[in-house]
């Protein structure tokens, strides 16, 4: 809910088609929010670490990628990410087996990659607020 207590003259202009500017310039925002969770190998909004990977999934990726952490062999997964707009939704696009990674498989622990970090929650009040007082009609 969204309270408003005006002063002087009671008038405050406000922008009703706020949302619009306001998830536009907030999905980028939201992927950068995500890198650091990354590099930490940990959930992006609930905080939880990946599953470790199995012991001989591990051997074989150390002999091929050494020093490399569960989803950056390569990184094109994460490089390619982009967050669009289509109505109220937000879109994830990244390589074809990001939501692999996301959601996980029969074979395959989940290790969210992409989220919605406290961060990020932080960010958004403050683009809302100066979308709804802009005078943007």
């Amino acid at each position: 809910m969204i309270s408003i207590k005006s002063t002087g003259n009671g008038f405050i202009p406000l922008n009703t088609r706020w949302w619009r500017p306001t998830k536009e310039e907030w999905a980028p925002m939201l992927l950068d929010d995500n890198v650091p969770f990354w590099r930490r190998q940990i959930d992006p909004t609930y905080g939880t670490p990946w599953t470790a990977l199995s012991p001989a999934y591990d051997k074989w990726k150390q002999a091929r990628y050494p020093g490399q952490p569960i989803l950056r062999a390569s990184g094109l997964m994460q490089d390619v990410a982009f967050i669009s707009t289509r109505g109220d939704r937000f879109l994830v696009k990244s390589t074809k087996y990001g939501k692999f990674h996301q959601f996980g498989t029969r074979k395959m622990d989940a290790r969210p990659w992409m989220g919605v970090p406290d961060i990020s929650l932080k960010h958004i009040v403050p683009i809302a607020w100066r979308n709804i007082l802009s005078r943007r009609r």
